[in-house]
């Protein structure tokens, strides 16, 4: 009877924890420019403020599109390139890490339907400790930089080429 309260309280426990670290996670800001004409691809951006310890967002989901990635942009002979990230994106303990333009991003490609000014997108992002978390998005005009009219380089402006993995 000991050995069975002992491993109900260890599962019970890790139960706890595991929700207590996706507490801990924090989506704000999340927002993605609207599509412009016959444009197939778009790009959401936000920030993630982790008040607990590291993790790292491994993969991101949603249904908007024929596929959704974690991306970032390089540079690479003077060339702007838009790239996959592989291994994740970390986020450090009690820090944050800004998708914006020009940086972290998360990528549709090949949109179902075009991005409408006004509108709420859904998006699951998968971090390696915290689990699923859910992001709704505000999808802002086609000249929007951000939630609160940010300033930054604007997404697909420039000499950029997108790698087509």
């Amino acid at each position: 009877m000991k050995k069975l309260f002992a491993i109900v309280a260890t599962v019970a426990s890790l139960f706890i924890v595991t929700n207590a670290f996706a507490a801990d996670i924090e989506v704000k800001d999340a927002w993605a420019k609207a599509s412009k004409g016959m444009v197939r691809n778009g790009a959401a951006f936000f920030d993630v403020v982790n008040t607990g310890a590291a993790d790292r967002i491994v993969s991101v989901r949603s249904d908007l599109a024929e596929r959704t990635e974690l991306h970032t942009h390089i540079m690479e002979n003077n060339v702007m390139k838009m790239r996959e990230v592989q291994g994740g994106v970390d986020v450090p303990m009690h820090g944050s890490v800004q998708f914006k333009p020009g940086s972290y991003h998360v990528m549709f490609i090949g949109l179902n339907k075009p991005l409408e000014e006004g509108e709420k997108i859904d998006i699951t992002l998968e971090f390696e400790k915290a689990g699923d978390v859910p992001v709704t998005i505000d999808v802002l005009n086609t000249m929007a930089m951000g939630p609160n009219g940010g300033a930054g380089m604007g997404h697909g402006h420039g000499k950029m080429k997108m790698n087509s993995n």
